[in-house]
C-alpha cells in the first residue's frame, strides 16, 4: 500500500475530512488530497505529525515491514558482534556506522555503537575521537529521552555515567548514578520470584552467576586500583597478594569441577597480579609458580568452546557463549607479550631459569 492509500484508510478510520486533516498540519485541503492521489508525499517534516494524528508509527505510516526491519536489524547488529568477538573493533564499528544509516532510529543499534566506543575509541586517529565520542554521547541521548526498553536503557544510563566521568563531567555522572539508588530487586531477581519450574532456576542461576562475576572478577579489579587522595594505592603488596587470592579460592569453589571457561580470565588475572609483585621481591619460586598458573588459565579462557556446558551445580547449563579477544590476539598472546617484554624488568633475574621457558614454550603454542 502507498502512502498516499495509508493516509487515506487512517483518516476515513479516524472519521476526518480531508479539510480537518489539512488544518490540523497546517496545509491546504489540496494538497492533502494529492497525497491520496498518489500526485505527491507528504514532506518528511510532516511524518511525525501525520503519525500522531493516527496514533501509528511513522514506519507503519511508510509501509515500512517491522518484522522484517527487525530481522534486518537483528542480522546486522549479530555480525557486528562475531566482528567485534574476533577483535577487529575497527570493522565493527564501521559496520554498525552503515547500518544506522540504513535504521538510524534503531536504539540496539546505538546501543552498541556507544559501547563500542567507549571501550575502543583509542583505536581511531586522535582527530577522530572527537567526533566518535560526540555521536555515542547523542545516541545515549537518544535513548535515555526516548526508548522503553528496559535494559538498552538501564545501559545506555551505565554508559552516560563512564562517558561522563571520563569527561570530568562529574556532577552529571553522579546525578544519573544516584537515579539507579533505592533499587531493591535487579530484574534477575524479580524474574526468579515471578518465574516457575525451569525457567524460574534458570533466571535465578544466571543472575547469581553475573552477580558473583560482577563482585569478584570485576569490582575486585576496580578496589584493587584504587588510590588514596594522594595518589597512593589502597592496599599493600600483601593486602593485594590476600585479596587475589581470595578471588583464586572463590572461583575454585564456584566452579569445582574445573568448568571456568569464560571466567579463567579472572583468575589468570589474579595469578598475574601476584607474580608481578613476587617477581618485585625477587621470589623465583612463587613468581614462576604463579606465572605457570596464569599460563594454564589463560589457555583454558582461548580453548573455550562457546558451545560447551557448565557442570559445577551454581553454573549447571549455562553456556559460556562466544570469548571474545579485545586486540585481535588471544589472553596467551597477550600473557607471553606481558612475560616475553623485555622492558618488564622484574622478570629478567629468572628468564634464564628452565620453567620460565617452559611456560613461555606453552604459552607459544597457543598463542595467536
Amino acid at each position: 500500500m502507498s502512502i498516499g492509500s495509508t493516509i487515506k484508510s487512517l483518516r476515513r478510520a479516524k472519521n476526518l475530512t480531508q479539510e480537518d486533516l489539512a488544518e490540523y498540519l497546517g496545509v491546504s485541503p489540496k494538497a492533502v488530497s494529492q497525497w491520496e492521489c498518489d500526485r505527491t508525499a507528504p514532506d518528511i517534516s510532516l511524518l511525525a505529525p501525520l503519525a500522531s494524528v493516527f496514533d501509528v508509527t511513522t514506519d507503519h505510516l511508510l509501509g515500512v515491514d517491522i518484522g522484517s526491519k527487525s530481522k534486518q536489524i537483528d542480522l546486522l547488529y549479530d555480525e557486528a558482534y562475531t566482528i567485534a568477538a574476533s577483535g577487529d573493533h575497527k570493522q565493527a564499528i564501521a559496520l554498525i556506522e552503515k547500518a544506522l544509516l540504513l535504521h538510524p532510529s534503531s536504539y540496539k543499534l546505538m546501543d552498541f555503537y556507544a559501547n563500542e566506543i567507549f571501550l575502543y575509541n583509542e583505536i581511531f586517529p586522535e582527530e577522530v575521537r572527537e567526533i566518535n565520542r560526540n555521536r555515542a554521547l547523542m545516541y545515549i541521548d537518544n535513548i535515555l529521552s526516548d526508548c522503553t526498553d528496559a535494559s538498552i536503557r538501564n545501559n545506555s544510563l551505565s554508559m552516560a555515567c563512564l562517558w561522563y566521568a571520563k569527561l570530568g563531567r562529574t556532577e552529571e555522572a553522579e546525578r544519573l548514578a544516584k537515579t539507579l539508588e533505592g533499587a531493591t530487586w535487579t530484574c534477575g531477581e524479580l524474574l526468579g520470584r515471578i518465574y516457575t519450574g525451569k525457567r524460574q532456576f534458570e533466571v535465578i542461576r544466571d543472575e547469581m552467576l553475573g552477580q558473583f562475576t560482577s563482585a569478584i572478577g570485576g569490582l575486585l579489579d576496580d578496589l584493587l586500583a584504587t588510590k588514596d587522595d594522594s595518589g597512593n594505592n589502597m592496599y599493600s603488596d600483601d593486602e593485594i597478594l590476600e585479596l587475589n587470592q581470595m578471588c583464586i579460592d572463590m572461583f575454585a569453589l564456584y566452579f569445582p569441577k574445573g568448568d571456568y571457561f569464560f571466567h579463567a580470565q579472572y583468575v589468570e588475572s589474579a595469578y598475574r597480579q601476584m607474580a608481578d609483585i613476587y617477581a618485585s621481591r625477587r621470589d623465583a619460586d612463587n613468581a614462576i609458580a604463579c606465572l605457570e598458573s596464569a599460563a594454564k588459565f589463560a589457555i583454558m579462557f582461548d580453548k573455550t568452546n562457546p558451545e560447551d556446558e557448565h557442570i559445577s551445580p551454581a553454573a549447571k547449563g549455562i553456556v559460556p557463549g562466544d570469548v571474545w579477544w579485545h586486540d585481535g590476539h588471544n589472553s596467551s598472546y597477550d600473557l607471553l607479550q606481558k612475560m616475553f617484554n623485555k622492558d618488564n624488568a622484574q622478570y629478567d633475574f629468572i628468564r634464564d631459569a628452565h620453567e620460565f621457558k617452559d611456560i613461555l614454550a606453552m604459552l607459544r603454542a597457543v598463542a595467536k
